[in-house]
């Protein structure tokens, strides 16, 4: 009877102890909005490294830091400012806001929306506004694409299951909507919308979304299975919506041959890049779920045109070797930057410890003019970042988080000037993989 009283009493005490430790969802207690942001406006995004659901967020002060020491996030609370709005981290941000097309729950992606993130007086990041996303019966990756201030477009399958939906990202207000399924109809007239319990089997804007030239291009999936995103083996292209944005409409699709998917099914990573002269670039690292996969390529679509270029193409494989893939794409001082794997991409494991904490991939800047020209720069390889695009640019810099789950493997951020120099910014424990680096501001 002793031995139990100690027991639960030990208990108590640990339980009390781990929620302690807990980060704390700030979201529901300062929601004044910061108004200067001269201090506190660096931000950056992380998952635990046992639970890729889970992020979180710090805020603080770039300047200062000491690069050559490893920061507990969390313990060094006078330097990092954590939140857990539970959102995922977005690939977007402008002026003073984040956007991300996922809240979590508890370590489950479960609820769409398109979550408008910002920091409170407290530094903290949380949510001041949000537009729902009703999610059918699946939950599918949704891209958006931000144009100007007033006029961003997202993935709106409630409405509709092919449909794009414009919005001002500064009011958060709704603006037209254009569903695709009537051309995507006339363009394959045997097409199948629903399978037999109702899933949309035809996405549009889940892989990509993304503009140049007053052009939106916008990803046209056809799916074999919804309940596993998987592309039939038999699909040997790549397809893409083309829309006029002054009109907001339908001009046309466009194909790739040799490619069926762009990134990866999940609304963080994002797989389209433009570069200073206009050309649009997409990277495929050839995931079909539980289907056979493609070799990774990187290609493009011209400044001026509306076809994919079919004179230019990185091919992975021929580069690097059998089963390599490219995971991560950002054009910066018009070269083009690839987090490229160092042995195959085992697919059929990528969600297992050993893939996510074992593969290791390097960072590469490719010439775009003679892509078959390219430089591994001297950056710690990293872990695959299937949820997350790598590379983030402000300052005028490119910055390259290096997410490492095991000690003593580097686990922090680089970042690389115009002239080519690399600078270390920051190392923090293995307990927190970087996935975005922001800065926020007018």
């Amino acid at each position: 009877m002793k031995s139990s009283i100690i027991y639960k009493a030990f208990f108590g005490i640990l339980l009390l102890g781990l929620m302690r430790c807990e980060v704390k969802n700030l979201d529901d207690e300062n929601k004044n909005p910061k108004t200067e942001y001269s201090s506190n406006n660096y931000v950056l995004a992380t998952e635990d490294a046992s639970t890729a659901d889970i992020t979180r967020f710090f805020s603080f002060n770039l300047e200062g830091l000491d690069t050559e020491k490893q920061y507990d996030l969390i313990q060094d609370n006078q330097t990092f400012v954590n939140s857990d709005p539970s959102t995922s981290s977005g690939h977007h941000f402008f002026k003073n806001y984040i956007f991300s097309m996922a809240k979590d729950k508890r370590g489950y992606s479960s609820t769409p929306g398109l979550f408008r993130l910002t920091l409170n007086t407290s530094d903290q990041v949380f949510i001041d506004s949000e537009i729902y996303i009703g999610k059918g019966n699946l939950f599918p990756s949704r891209k958006l694409a931000l144009v100007n201030d007033d006029l961003g477009f997202y993935y709106n399958e409630d409405s509709g299951g092919q449909t794009i939906q414009a919005f001002n990202p500064l009011t958060m207000q709704l603006g037209d909507a254009l569903d695709l399924r009537p051309f995507i109809k006339a363009f394959r007239p045997d097409v199948e919308f629903e399978d037999a319990y109702g899933n949309n089997l035809v996405r549009t804007g889940s892989l990509v979304l993304d503009y140049k030239d007053d052009k939106l291009y916008v990803s046209v999936v056809f799916l074999e299975e919804a309940n596993f995103n998987l592309i039939s083996e038999d699909e040997e292209n790549f397809y893409l919506a083309v829309i006029d944005i002054p009109s907001f409409s339908f001009e046309k699709i466009i194909q790739y041959h040799g490619v069926k998917t762009v990134g990866f099914f999940v609304s963080e990573n994002n797989p389209t890049t433009k570069d200073e002269d206009g050309n649009l670039y997409f990277c495929s690292w050839g995931w079909n779920q539980f289907n056979n996969h493609n070799p990774s390529k990187i290609f493009r679509i011209k400044a001026g045109e509306t076809e994919f270029d079919q004179d230019w193409e990185i091919d992975i494989e021929s580069l690097f070797g059998e089963g390599r893939i490219a995971q991560s794409i950002m054009s910066y001082n018009n070269k083009l930057y690839l987090h490229i794997s160092e042995a195959p991409y085992l697919f059929d494991s990528s969600e297992e410890v050993e893939t996510r904490n074992g593969l290791k991939l390097s960072y590469y800047e490719f010439d775009t003019a003679s892509p078959e020209n390219y430089t591994k720069l001297e950056v710690p390889t990293s872990n695959p970042a299937s949820r997350m695009n790598v590379f983030n640019i402000l300052d005028d810099r490119l910055f390259m988080v290096v997410p490492n789950a095991i000690t003593p493997n580097f686990n922090g951020v680089y970042s690389i000037d115009r002239q080519g120099t690399l600078k270390k910014e920051m190392q923090i424990s293995n307990k927190y993989r970087p996935t975005r680096f922001y800065k926020l501001g007018e």
